[in-house]
């Protein structure tokens, strides 16, 4: 385990046990963790695979058993994996797909450190912190047809992709620190910061930071959509749109021996009963998005194991400042007094949330304890009147077809402002066209949606918040917010960078270009013969390649 050393490693894998064996509770685990100066995110990590009572669901699959080689995992997504374009894609089920085809230099680790992987190790940086270097991994193909070594001039060239205003990336905001990217020799590479930035490993580890290989893209019309070239365990094979989606072992994977399976079939099967039923029935052996409402009928499945708790995610109502009257804070603030988040989190979680009024939870090192704002029905009438609409007004409410935790919920705010006088329409829409509507044009009033993956709170605050992000649905602009958060990504030191982050989120409470509504766990379902499975707490597939099938 990168990022630890060996007594710390010993001290983590110990508590481990103990959480996934249910020897310690939740609150247990992360109090010794924390005893035992383990790291924030280690800690973090402990109270993911700790139930909140003793209990002995397992949260990391069938490690004991010896892998074996072949066979093909069939696999169940949430959404259809539409957009496999790495350096653009939004979409979680098409990451959940990508991540296997291609990598990045660095990586995230089940506890949330970073790790080597397209580099041959981490790099090393200048004293002023501005310069980091990489050395690349010797015998690292891309895919065919390529059939090439990767070099540094790949590095170069997907940056420079990943920047180009022309595809408008994903990674835009997160990358703007970067003053240039060089490759002296076939496996340096050299890049240069304009200030230092504490999350700069921690952006690399993005799943959006891929290395691409510039001839594929030139012969797709610089268009990955629906073709796809990496370095990864798997080749991309085939995909039927709403269909699936296969890829097949890569047999010059760099890393020897990986992957074990065959192949993957991705399935996308939105609905959650189906989902459910597809995984008891044997039409799949393993489901992402285990639908949280079927959660201990599959704990009661004895043919069954459930990975996974707490995540980084955070669900939200999103709010375009553009649009009048919700350029009015106290119309964005009436909403907020409208809610009670608990009838909220019922029906996107069965039990299996947290509601919340802040982005990160309670151990996460950027955790900002607040008071919670009880349901103010009668003062969020009166604000909405002092805004001049006594007698209220009209919304459209978006939100996701394929996400039940996100579209259940809509219909609850909806119920709940209607209680001020706010009349609203829930439109439910599919992956792409809720992405058009909400990060492309911007055609929406409010939104029930999330964001998870993160590893440090600088991905969200930059991709959402930062005036200039293409990611900043909300429309919202600060000065001071931009400050901030150039500021946290500018200091080193952790308690620093989280004073700074508390004046962050303090200043989006009372703007609140968001409205937090809850952080969701997250699980994963898989047949016992499923091997080797890692659940990680930002909600990645990357464990697959290191998954198998086991003899019954």
């Amino acid at each position: 385990m990168t990022g630890l050393d060996n007594q710390e490693r010993g001290h983590f894998h110990d508590l481990l046990d103990k959480a996934i064996s249910g020897q310690l509770d939740r609150r247990q685990v992360m109090a010794r963790g924390a005893a035992l100066g383990l790291s924030a995110a280690s800690v973090f990590t402990l109270g993911a695979a700790a139930a909140p009572g003793t209990t002995s669901v397992s949260r990391v699959a069938r490690q004991d058993a010896t892998p074996v080689a072949g066979g093909i995992l069939r696999v169940g997504l949430q959404g259809d994996p539409a957009q496999l374009d790495p350096h653009t894609t939004n979409l979680t089920a098409a990451i959940h797909v990508t991540e296997h085809i291609y990598e990045g230099l660095v990586v995230e680790n089940p506890d949330l450190t970073i790790g080597p992987w397209l580099a041959a190790e981490l790099p090393t940086v200048s004293e002023d912190g501005l310069t980091y270097t990489f050395t690349l991994r010797e015998g690292v193909m891309f895919h065919p047809p390529v059939s090439r070594p990767m070099t540094s001039a790949d590095v170069v060239y997907s940056f420079g992709r990943m920047v180009d205003p022309a595809i408008a990336g994903n990674a835009v905001s997160l990358l703007e620190p970067i003053a240039s990217v060089e490759a002296p020799d076939d496996r340096t590479v050299v890049m240069t910061l304009s200030s230092p930035n504490a999350a700069f490993l921690a952006t690399l580890a993005g799943r959006q930071i891929a290395i691409v290989p510039q001839e594929f893209v030139e012969e797709n019309g610089g268009d990955l959509n629906l073709a796809a070239c990496g370095t990864g365990p798997f080749v991309f094979e085939e995909y039927v749109p709403a269909t699936r989606l296969t890829v097949t072992k890569n047999a010059e994977y760099w890393d020897t021996g990986k992957p074990y399976l065959d192949g993957i079939e991705f399935t996308p099967i939105s609905d959650d009963t189906q989902r459910t039923n597809a995984i008891v029935t044997d039409t799949v052996d393993f489901i992402e998005y285990a639908p949280l409402a079927d959660i201990e009928r599959l704990r009661g499945e004895s043919s069954l194991m459930i990975a996974g708790e707490i995540n980084t995610n955070i669900r939200f109502i999103g709010i375009n400042l553009r649009r009048e009257p919700l350029s009015d804070v106290r119309v964005r603030r009436a909403i907020a007094m409208a809610l009670n988040r608990a009838e909220i989190l019922e029906p996107a979680t069965f039990g299996n949330g947290t509601a919340t009024e802040v982005i990160f939870p309670e151990g996460n090192w950027a955790h900002v304890p607040v008071e919670e704002t009880p349901q103010d029905i009668e003062g969020a009438i009166a604000l909405l009147a002092e805004a001049g609409f006594p007698d209220g007004l009209e919304l459209e409410i978006l939100s996701w077809s394929a996400y039940s935790f996100l579209s259940q919920p809509s219909y609850v705010v909806q119920s709940q402002l209607e209680a001020i006088g706010i009349t609203s329409e829930v439109v439910l829409e599919e992956n792409a066209t809720y992405i058009e509507r909400y990060l492309t044009t911007n055609d929406f009033d409010i939104t029930v949606t999330g964001t998870s993956g993160f590893v440090d709170p600088h991905e969200v605050y930059a991709d959402n918040f930062l005036s200039t992000s293409p990611s900043n649905a909300a429309g919202y602009n600060n000065p001071m917010v931009d400050q901030l958060i150039a500021d946290g990504n500018a200091t080193t030191d952790q308690a620093a960078r989280a004073e700074i982050y508390t004046q962050l989120q303090q200043i989006l409470l009372e703007d609140l270009p968001w409205i937090n509504l809850f952080i969701a766990n997250q699980y994963e379902a898989m047949k016992s013969t499923v091997g080797g499975y890692t659940h990680y707490p930002t909600g990645s597939l990357f464990s697959l390649r290191e998954t198998f099938i086991a003899p019954e």
